[in-house]
Parts: structure tokens; sequence; C-alpha cells
């Protein structure tokens, strides 16, 4: 591993420790651990810490899911939120809750359809244009499901999912699935680099590129999906930490998957506790946060590219 490498990680670490500490200690009550009342226990091990535990491992894999989009499109900008996985997973999520509500895990179960119905939908345009124009089909596609879940919300008193709604029962179910996904993430990081290489070469080297594709999408829109049922839609991590982390730790996906692993769970906590503190007692969403920081980012990406469309 390259110096600078190291020192990444040794920086990202130091950096995620302490955002660890004031994210359990600061809030609209400030903590002292050394003087801890009844109350105050409660805020911190049943409200502040199944939070947290949410937004590193959301995090985690929201970034995965980026990583692997842009891997099997080939397409720097690709991420779930902008490909439309996100929004369908979250539509889908709200339908399940209407029509079903007694349904043992009806919100991971229809999020997971949602995401693989959007997935599905963008499996049949991409046979048909290369993945820049795929990339304005899942915008789309996010626009018209984003639409159509507007139409249900207000007749609704769902309110929407998202941080401050975790408890430990979500946070425990968010956490062995992403566990699953996360694991299986490491393991394929190693074909996520195949699809460096054009699609006949990998066929002459009798590397079964279909199956390699499909494999990181689905694994994908499993990590997205399961974030959306359990947090909301969160937007840009997957177009933000897969780029960062090529610029620290080099191309290898070996070396991108676990950093974006840290780095997509800093990203996400910051986002949620500055969402938190900022403007306290009220609460900024993450995804509000996010969409501030995402926004320039992928604009800075697109003028600094200058219309490449690959990732690699």
């Amino acid at each position: 591993m390259k110096q600078r490498s190291i020192w990444a990680y040794i920086v990202l670490l130091v950096a995620l420790i302490a955002l660890l500490a004031v994210a359990l200690l600061q809030g609209a009550t400030t903590i002292n651990v050394t003087h801890l009342n009844a109350q105050q226990f409660n805020t911190l091990f049943n409200i502040r810490l199944p939070r947290i535990i949410a937004a590193l491992v959301s995090g985690a894999m929201l970034a995965i899911a980026g990583a692997f989009f842009q891997a099997a499109l080939r397409n720097a900008i690709a991420d779930p939120s902008i490909l439309g996985i996100s929004a369908s997973a979250s539509l889908f999520q709200l339908l399940g809750s209407l029509l079903l509500p007694a349904l043992l895990f009806n919100k991971f179960i229809f999020a997971l359809l949602g995401g693989l119905v959007a997935f599905l939908l963008l499996l049949q345009f991409q046979k048909q244009m290369d993945p820049y124009r795929l990339i304005l089909i899942g915008v789309a596609l996010n626009a018209m499901f984003v639409g159509i879940q507007q139409i249900f919300t207000p007749a609704t008193s769902l309110g929407g999912t998202t941080f401050a709604t975790s408890t430990w029962t979500t946070t425990l179910f968010l956490v062995i699935l992403g566990i699953i996904g996360l694991m299986l993430a490491l393991w394929l990081a190693p074909w996520a680099n195949y699809l460096k290489i054009g699609d006949a070469q990998l066929q002459t080297l009798g590397v079964a590129v279909v199956w390699v594709r499909l494999a990181l999408l689905l694994l994908a829109v499993y990590l997205t999906s399961t974030v959306t049922a359990s947090v909301g839609v969160l937007p840009f991590i997957g177009i933000i930490i897969p780029h960062v982390s090529r610029y620290f730790v080099g191309h290898d996906y070996r070396q991108v998957v676990p950093f974006s692993v840290l780095a997509g769970a800093f990203l996400l906590l910051l986002s949620d506790t500055v969402g938190r503190l900022v403007v306290i007692p009220n609460e900024l969403t993450a995804a509000t946060i996010l969409a501030v920081i995402g926004g320039p980012f992928l604009i800075f990406i697109l003028a600094r590219q200058g219309g490449q469309r690959h990732a690699s």
C-alpha cells in the first residue's frame, strides 16, 4: 500500500473517532459521560447510539453501491439516487405500507422489489444505448417515481423514514443485512477490476462479463434498497465517495471498497450530525445536507472530466 493511502486511512480513522464522540455527546442536550442521569443515559443509548450506527452502516452501503454502479456501467456519475433505484425503492416501500401493512418485513421486501423494478427498466434500456444516455434515462425514471410518490404521500399519515426514526430494532435489522452485503462486496471487489477492460477482450480471456456485471448491479440494488427501507433516500454518497476513494487509494477495487466503507460511513454520520446541530432544537435531514454537498461535487466532476464518460 502506498504511503499516501496509509496516511489517508490514518486521517480518516482519527476523524471518524472524533466525529463519533461529537455525535454521541452533542445535540439538543450536551451529555457529560462522567455524570450520567437516567434521562441522559436513555438519550445516549436508546436515541443517539442506534442513530449513529444506522448512519455508519448506511453510508458504507451506499458508497459501495455507487462504486459498483460506476464499475458495472462504466460511468463516473452513476449513482443509485440518480438512476432512480432509491426513488423506486422508496415508492414501493410506501405502497407496501399502504397495501400490506401487516406483512412481516414489508418495508424491506417492497423496497427491494422497487429497486429491482427500476433496475430491470434500466437493463432494458441498456441494450439500446450507451452508459451516458442510460444516466439520462435514470434521471427521468427518478423524476417519475418521485412524482408518483408525491401523489400518494399527502393522502397518507405515514411519516417519512429518516435517522430520527431509528430504533434499536430497525438499526439491528439494517446492521445484519448491511454486514451481509458488505461481505459480498469485499468478495466481489476483485471482479470489479475486470470491467475496466473491454467486453470483447474479457470474453477472449474467458471471463463471463454479463454475470460479473449482473452480480455487481444486483448487489448495488440490494444495498441501496436496504438503506432506503431503513432510513429513506440519501443522495450523492454513491457519487462522492468512490471518486474520493480513487483519489486517495487508486483505482484497484480491492482498495476502493474498504476505503469507501470508512469514507461513506464518515460522510453520512457527518451529514446527520451537522443536520442535528446546525439549527438546534430543530433538525435538517441528512438528505438535505448531502444535497447541498453533492450538487456542487457533481458539477465539479462533470466540469473536470469535460465529457469523459467512463469510470475505472
